[in-house]
């Protein structure tokens, strides 16, 4: 059995210098296999379709609801992705649970040929070598849970990747009643499937060292970017704390690494980033002691 397998769902965002960090900090030193999940209509000669081993190329639908009626013959999927249309549950949520259901039935004898199943998506840029992980946990990065758990990469043991991927078993079932509705993301979602799976006491958190990216040219369904890295072949950041607590989450070791290398710029956009969060809890604490308007 083969150890490691990556595979990467949805849409492939972050551009061809987000993958390289992939190939160097991941692929190279685990000597995974790569994956891809995605629609042919996003492919265009890049780089990872020379090098992904498993390419399992979809036609998607326009309308990804219908693959919920054409696959389910209950719609209690329909009134549990209603109950927030928000929070990016009802849109890009209800994408990638249907992602990993497609993952599921259709290339789960692919998946059962490896030890551990990094579960992830094509826009994460990795800082350092990946950790490697060959217990029987599952391992996720630390933050970006937003009440639930941070649902954009997950190390799987083999003996769960079933359960693991089947969100949309849980989503389609009676179970959502045993679970608070009043607050749905996908993170909470993704936390209440867990616990209905009985995988929540297997999770076990490990330092941040990857973030979301995007450029220009790609589509985006939820959230806009804003904020560009300086001198870093535009790439914009999707979440500016996630990339902060990347930068936080490396050892000493790394962070010299870091400063020594062409990523320099990621350092610059680091500093101005923290010095910017810092201005605004600043900003926060005077305004509410009345010391500014």
């Amino acid at each position: 059995m083969n150890n490691y397998l990556t595979v990467l769902l949805g849409h492939p965002r972050g551009g061809e210098t987000t993958w390289n960090s992939l190939y160097k900090n991941v692929l190279d030193p685990l000597n995974s296999d790569l994956a891809i999940l995605t629609g042919s209509k996003w492919l265009n000669n890049q780089s990872f379709l020379s090098i992904a081993k498993h390419q399992w190329i979809i036609e998607e639908p326009d309308d990804w609801f219908t693959y919920y009626e054409n696959n389910f013959q209950s719609d209690n999927w329909k009134t549990y992705f209603e109950k927030d249309k928000t929070t990016g549950l009802y849109n890009s949520g209800s994408i990638h649970f249907a992602l990993k259901d497609i993952l599921l039935k259709n290339h789960l004898p692919e998946l059962e040929a490896y030890n551990q199943i990094i579960v992830s998506r094509f826009d994460q840029f990795y800082l350092s070598n990946h950790k490697k992980f060959n217990d029987d946990s599952i391992w996720i990065p630390e933050g970006e849970n937003y009440f639930g758990i941070c649902d954009r990469h997950a190390i799987v043991p083999c003996s769960y990747i079933k359960e693991y991927l089947d969100i949309v078993g849980y989503v389609n079932s009676k179970n959502t009643e045993n679970y608070s509705t009043d607050f749905i993301n996908c993170e909470v979602a993704y936390m209440h499937h867990l616990d209905n799976s009985g995988l929540i006491d297997k999770v076990k958190r490990f330092n941040r060292s990857q973030f979301t990216t995007t450029i220009k040219e790609d589509f985006n369904r939820w959230r806009t970017p804003e904020y560009k890295i300086y001198f870093y072949n535009n790439i914009y950041l999707k979440y500016p704390d996630e990339f902060i607590d990347s930068v936080n989450g490396l050892n000493i070791a790394d962070k010299f690494k870091l400063l020594l290398s062409t990523k320099l710029s990621l350092y610059f956009t680091y500093l101005y980033m923290v010095s910017r969060r810092r201005l605004g809890f600043l900003k926060k604490k005077l305004v509410n002691l009345n010391l500014l308007p």
